[in-house]
């Protein structure tokens, strides 16, 4: 099993800023001494649950780092012009010497794209297009494209990445339908979403066998996103991160708020659902009920080998700095997860 650390750069008020990016920063190198297989960086603007421009960041950690893999969970596609992202990402997998793990994802909430003026309904196919021009891009070679929402005169696109055709490609998946279309084009779906009960991880881990086996597909990696964070006791690190936890929690029901007035269309209507169930949520049942995992190395480890066993997984991508966490904490955590835990479930 392979692990790698998610992180989406939160702050909590009264957090200074430069203090949450050294911190996240100096996590990346200790996943690099510890054996981690990758760093991936989230993407989210105008809001707290996340920060922009993760291809700048990546690039200083590509600097600071020498084996570890880096990437984007996600790279948010239509707010950005895809020739730009190509060629941002193409210069990042050469400065890292081939370490890019390229996630896209077409983004999630409203507040984001009306801050960029775009419309939240066209998300899905604007993120197929810019994928497509993307990946027309890194062949390097001359193309045109006339789309919907994009269009490019023949031109041939530089640099291009150093792993060809491309970069590794990644896409959170939450239903079958997703899935299956990410497993058909060779895309690997992380599977999961945080505060997902253990049936539900499983049934959609069911869902990705169902599209494996449709696509005649036994090669790609099967991919967990848990929340974790491992302490030398279970009761003294759940003292130590309730503060953090609790302010995801709010934080995170808060993204899926609408202005007065507006209404969720139909192909959105869940997120109402999801946003109620997040809103009913207390630190205790988060931790009781396993929705994330925050506990000792048994604990921790006894929750992967069920991963390991009952789902089949073989890649770990674990948030484990989750509102704004301070840095020690997580410092801790992940030389415990590496050290005490990794060992256990092999």
């Amino acid at each position: 099993m392979q692990f790698s650390v998610f992180v989406n750069l939160q702050a909590r008020a009264g957090q200074d800023y430069n203090a949450v990016y050294r911190g996240r920063l100096a996590e990346a190198e200790i996943a690099d001494r510890f054996g981690f297989h990758g760093v991936f960086y989230a993407e989210h603007a105008f809001c707290e649950h996340g920060r922009p421009s993760p291809v700048v960041t990546l690039a200083n950690i590509a600097a600071r780092t020498k084996r570890v893999r880096i990437g984007t969970a996600v790279s948010v596609l239509p707010w950005h012009n895809p020739l730009e992202t190509a060629q941002d990402y193409a210069t990042l997998d050469i400065l890292s010497d081939g370490r890019l793990e390229f996630g896209v994802g077409r983004g999630a909430f409203k507040i984001e794209f009306d801050g960029y003026g775009l419309d939240w309904e066209e998300s899905q196919p604007r993120h197929e297009e810019c994928l497509e021009i993307i990946l027309k891009a890194w062949t390097g070679k001359p193309f045109s494209y006339q789309g919907k929402y994009y269009q490019v005169p023949e031109l041939a696109v530089n640099p291009v990445p150093v792993q060809r055709p491309h970069p590794p490609l990644w896409t959170p998946t939450l239903t079958a339908e997703t899935m299956a279309r990410a497993v058909n084009r060779g895309i690997t779906p992380m599977v999961g979403a945080s505060f997902s009960p253990l049936a539900s991880v499983k049934k959609n881990f069911g869902y990705l066998d169902d599209a494996m086996r449709a696509a005649g597909r036994h090669d790609m990696r099967r991919c967990a996103h848990p929340l974790i964070i491992v302490g030398d006791t279970t009761e003294g690190v759940r003292k130590q991160v309730r503060h953090a936890i609790e302010w995801l929690i709010t934080d995170f029901a808060d993204m899926f708020t609408l202005r007065p007035g507006e209404v969720y269309p139909p192909r959105f209507k869940f997120q109402e659902q999801l946003a109620a169930y997040i809103r009913s949520l207390t630190f205790e049942r988060v931790v009781n009920e396993d929705l994330m995992w925050v506990g000792d190395a048994n604990y921790v480890a006894d929750r992967l080998k069920w991963l390991r066993d009952e789902c089949k997984v073989d890649y770990i991508l674990s948030n484990m700095s989750p509102g704004g966490l301070e840095h020690e904490i997580v410092a801790k955590s992940m030389e415990l997860l590496a050290t005490k835990v990794m060992p256990q479930v092999g």
